[in-house]
């Protein structure tokens, strides 16, 4: 008899079992019997004995179908559990249980640096100032980061410095509309609330129409004595577009850093900490001017000027000219700054304004300067209003930083000569493409060679160079890969070693840092083999291409 069914179940017996011979039988007499006496009346009534015990077959099968398919439900519920049970024991082995809370929060405050809140709904006829492209959640990292699992929401439920970083964009709205943003007006007020009293950098966009009510920015001000960065984005006023009378009252005892248009300078009078401003302009104002040690103008020339005499703490100064203004004759000396960015914008008159701020200043501390554009066009250069510069101000450079600024390779080895205690050089010549002038890029074999050291030769250029940073522009298609690692190998000897002192003895300092990127080409590997070497003996080196990092 055949049987179904589980080991654990009764064997099912079937009613009518038809042996191979009886199946064989009845197929033949299907295909050649036929007619009205091809089935005798017992014969009849026997095959509808059989027909009736088939449909009771039939049923015991089903019910036996039906018993398994259940015993399966309750199969594959048990492999469910083990599964979830094998997941949760291989979870024990998991890299990310080793990590200790001190390096996860590390690791959590990289990825909450900015949470971002948009005010949703939007209501303005025109949208909001940035287009989100994915999920809303994907933007606020801390609020992922503390529904993954218990202890990561324990970490993030007591890490307050995670909830301390939002960028806030607004939007002016009526009473009406105020109730339909209480889900993001509450989201804002968690956010504040989960920060506790850690100080708050906070980055703000201000979208006006005819709306008067700012709910967020209600809590936002409460807060301000906790706020330690500020920045306004666009170009809306705090005082004239949102509450002027709120700004009044506020004080900022922890605000250090505050990038905002000069026409709200007033609003900050009570920031007894400040010392880093960005702004357009620098007006009478009640800001604290005198207590400012860095800061980053977005104006002319003249502005510039006035700006720097109500700020005779200055030195780090950042600047972002595109006005046009008058040359001007006269030379301003400023002896307290030791850093210097000029910036060319995509204004008109980037040449005028650099040319302006070299000949009319002298800057004697200066130890750092950077010179980079934005620009499509590559940043104009005169060698000879550089040198001056230098010279006048008698100033010792340790770092220079060129980006996209075209100049020949004979022009930087000329500004390296007046540069003797230059320790950190980059070049960044990447983005600058030409569009209506071929550029020049310093990076060549003629600048490798000179840079080249020599034992026996007491001259050297930038002789205690310690790093050399370079990202070539694509069409220096000529690279000399072999004259750059020649003069690597001649910067660098070990800490110690014979060549060492005598190297020292001769004002030279050994090189600690080389980074060389391509965009644009693959890089080989065997060129700079002996680099590679260099590598495992101390110095830090870095060449990649299209193709990887390949030292």
């Amino acid at each position: 008899m055949a049987s179904l069914g589980s080991p654990c179940a009764q064997p099912l017996k079937t009613r009518i079992n038809l042996s191979s011979e009886e199946l064989e039988d009845l197929d033949r007499k299907l295909r050649l019997e036929f007619g009205p006496f091809v089935v005798s009346s017992e014969r009849a009534e026997e095959i509808k004995r059989m027909l009736a015990l088939a449909d009771k077959d039939i049923e015991d099968h089903d019910s036996e179908v039906a018993r398994l398919q259940k015993q399966i439900i309750v199969v594959q519920a048990e492999k469910q559990r083990l599964e979830k049970q094998q997941s949760k024991l291989r979870s024990l082995l998991s890299p990310i249980r080793k990590l200790s809370n001190e390096i996860l929060l590390n690791i959590f405050q990289y990825v909450c640096e900015e949470n971002f809140l948009q005010s949703y709904p939007w209501f303005l006829n025109w949208g909001p100032p940035t287009k989100l492209t994915s999920p809303i959640i994907t933007y606020l990292p801390t609020m992922v980061i503390s529904t993954v699992c218990s202890r990561w929401r324990t970490l993030a439920l007591s890490s307050p410095n995670l909830w301390a970083n939002v960028e806030v964009e607004i939007q002016a709205v009526s009473s009406d509309q105020a109730k339909a943003l209480i889900g993001f007006t509450d989201t804002v007020a968690r956010y504040l609330e989960k920060s506790g009293d850690w100080p708050l950098r906070v980055a703000l966009s201000i979208s006006v129409d005819d709306g008067t009510e700012f709910p967020s920015l209600i809590y936002l001000a409460q807060h301000a004595h906790r706020w330690r960065t500020f920045r306004l984005n666009g170009y809306e006023s705090l005082r004239h577009h949102t509450i002027p009378s709120l700004w009044s009252e506020l004080h900022f005892p922890l605000l250090t850093e505050l990038d905002i248009p000069h026409g709200d300078l007033d609003c900050f009078e009570h920031s007894p900490r400040l010392c880093t401003l960005a702004t357009n302009n620098i007006l009478p104002s009640e800001a604290p001017y005198h207590q400012l040690r860095h800061l980053n103008l977005r104006k002319s020339f003249s502005k510039l000027v006035e700006a720097l005499h109500r700020c005779p703490s200055i030195k780090s100064l950042e600047l972002q000219g595109w006005e046009n203004d008058p040359e001007y004759g006269a030379c301003y000396t400023w002896p307290n700054i030791t850093s210097l960015v000029i910036e060319a914008g995509d204004g008109f008159y980037p040449k005028s304004y650099m040319k302006m701020v070299l000949l009319s200043f002298a800057l004697p501390s200066l130890r750092a300067i950077v010179l980079e554009s934005d620009r499509i066009e590559p940043y104009p250069w005169s060698t000879e209003n550089f040198i001056s510069f230098i010279s006048r101000s008698s100033c010792v450079i340790s770092t220079l930083t060129l980006r996209s600024v075209s100049l020949s390779d004979s022009d930087l080895i000329a500004v390296l000569r007046v540069m003797p205690s230059l320790l950190h050089l980059e070049i960044d010549d990447k983005i600058m493409s030409g569009v209506y002038n071929t550029p020049r890029s310093p990076i060549t074999s003629y600048l490798m060679l000179s840079l080249i050291q020599h034992e026996l030769t007491s001259i050297s250029l930038v002789p205690k160079l310690h790093t050399l940073h370079l990202d070539p522009n694509y069409r220096t298609r000529t690279f000399d890969d072999s004259a750059f690692v020649r003069m690597v190998e001649s910067r660098w000897f070990r800490p110690g070693s014979d060549l060492s002192v005598t190297m020292s003895a001769m004002g030279r300092d050994c090189i600690r840092s080389v980074v060389l990127k391509f965009n644009w080409r693959e890089v080989d590997a065997e060129v700079y083999k002996p680099l590679r070497v260099l590598d495992k003996e101390g110095l830090r080196v870095v060449v990649a291409g299209t193709n990887g990092i390949q030292v």
